[in-house]
């Protein structure tokens, strides 16, 4: 199971990248690439990973939605019987297919990156700046993470510490065989209405690229000049050389990436530009992680999604998806299942795995005062090693062992120190030697970037130690 997991993760998985549009998570450009993302985490890191974010009735009633599972069995007291009706149901696995990767994904990648780094070393002599897709460009509600943007920011747009606000001069898609439809359709109307000046897109299969250009509110197709070259008009002195781009892309381990003839500066050059990112305080962590789950799709907001959303930096490893860590995996799960509701993730794995996972859950929760009184003890050994080894001494405990709802799936065991030092690896690892299963999380109270539960739990839980 874990090759195959692998093998369907690398080869056949949506592209990395998490974009909230019409206020649900799309992974890859898709929908179809979001619900596969979440059964391959799922399959990964089991049913019960899910589970978590819901009561136990929200999922037996999605069961009886999806599966028509007998009323009978919808308690708590029945899932042993629910468990034998469970394995008669005979289901076959979503066909998902996002698109297609393979030798047309790392043509893309290659593509993408000639681009952004060519646009990087001639920033500056425009006067702006220039990102690739893991910069989120908010337009409205909706967080777009094109494969390569250049803005210059006011009057057009403001750029804060974790977004852009408003649209970019200049927006690159490079297209992948299957996602068509996103970038000529969905994004191309969603660039047209928000006022992009400048729309490219790029076919790396024919080695062709399209110019949008806004027009009275309107994309008109444009074409290259007499040299073969095309100059934006959001973007003065710039000037493109598509020539070149097909050729640097296969040749992109021979050459410096910054020193590249894909673009040109015509004219005065800006020389040692700053730019400067604003924190307007919307960012990783900023809201606390609550995701309203239901049987049906809850709408996600912009800020939630930049709050929740980790880095898309897609990983294997353990047997299972990694995306942005443990936190990052936990908050992807909850933005996917509420971005499907109950009644469409359950389709995603048996009704056995999700009836064992209950199960589990229920035998969890029942020995919830035995767990939560070992956890106080591990707390305490890490606490003693802490004061012994690194001489700390004002420590706390925070999260879910100090709160009277049972622990669940997500839990760990966090403890607080303000005298934490920025990178001391010893610490962490002596840490995981005294337990992996539940983690201990060592925060710094002094942390810039906590997150907002872990600010509120630090005021308003700490229970010393």
């Amino acid at each position: 199971m874990t090759s195959k997991l692998f093998d369907e993760f690398v080869d056949a998985g949506p592209e990395a990248k998490l974009e909230l549009i019409e206020s649900q998570l799309v992974v890859g450009n898709t929908l179809v690439g979001s619900r596969l993302l979440l059964r391959q985490i799922l399959t990964g890191w089991g049913a019960g990973a899910a589970i978590a974010f819901a009561p136990i009735e929200e999922w037996l009633e999605a069961l009886r939605v999806t599966y028509d599972a007998p009323k009978a069995y919808l308690n708590q007291d029945s899932l042993e019987a629910l468990q034998a009706w469970s394995t008669s149901i005979v289901t076959s696995p979503e066909d998902l297919i996002p698109g297609s990767r393979g030798e047309n994904f790392w043509h893309h990648n290659q593509i993408r990156t000639c681009m952004e780094y060519a646009l990087w070393g001639i920033h500056e002599a425009l006067a702006g700046n220039t990102f690739s897709r893991d910069f989120v460009m908010r337009l409205g509600d909706n967080g777009f993470t094109p494969d390569v943007i250049f803005f210059k920011e006011p009057p057009c747009n403001t750029v804060y510490e974790y977004y852009l606000e408003g649209s970019a001069e200049l927006v690159v898609e490079v297209l992948l065989p299957g996602h068509e439809y996103q970038d000529r359709v969905v994004k191309w109307n969603y660039y047209q209405d928000a006022g992009v000046p400048e729309y490219w897109i790029v076919n790396p299969a024919l080695e062709q690229v399209e110019f949008w250009r806004l027009v009275d509110g309107t994309y008109q197709r444009q074409i290259l000049d007499n040299d073969g070259c095309y100059c934006p008009s959001s973007v003065p002195k710039l000037v493109f050389h598509p020539e070149h781009l097909w050729s640097e892309a296969r040749e992109l381990h021979q050459r410096n990436r910054f020193d590249s003839p894909i673009f040109s500066v015509e004219g005065e050059r800006h020389e040692g530009l700053q730019r400067r990112f604003i924190n307007n305080g919307l960012g990783w962590g900023c809201v606390s992680f609550a995701p309203q789950v239901q049987l049906k799709p809850v709408p996600i907001s912009f800020e939630q999604y930049i709050a929740w959303c980790p880095e898309a930096k897609f990983e294997f490893w353990d047997g299972r998806p990694q995306i942005g860590g443990r936190i990052g995996i936990r908050n992807l799960i909850g933005m996917l299942l509420m971005t499907f509701g109950l009644a469409e993730a359950v389709k995603l794995l048996p009704p056995t795995q999700w009836v064992s996972a209950l199960l589990e859950t229920t035998a969890f929760i029942r020995n919830d005062t035995e767990r939560k009184a070992a956890w106080w003890q591990l707390a305490r050994q890490a606490a003693a090693l802490l004061r012994e080894k690194y001489g700390m001494t004002r420590l706390g405990v925070i999260g879910d062992l100090v709160r009277s709802e049972p622990l669940n799936y997500w839990s760990e065991i966090e403890i607080v120190t303000w005298e934490l030092e920025k990178s001391d690896y010893q610490i962490y690892h002596d840490l995981s030697e005294l337990s992996q299963n539940p983690e201990i999380e060592i925060i710094s109270a002094e942390r810039k970037y906590l997150r907002a539960e872990q600010k509120h739990s630090i005021i308003n839980e700490l229970v010393e130690i």
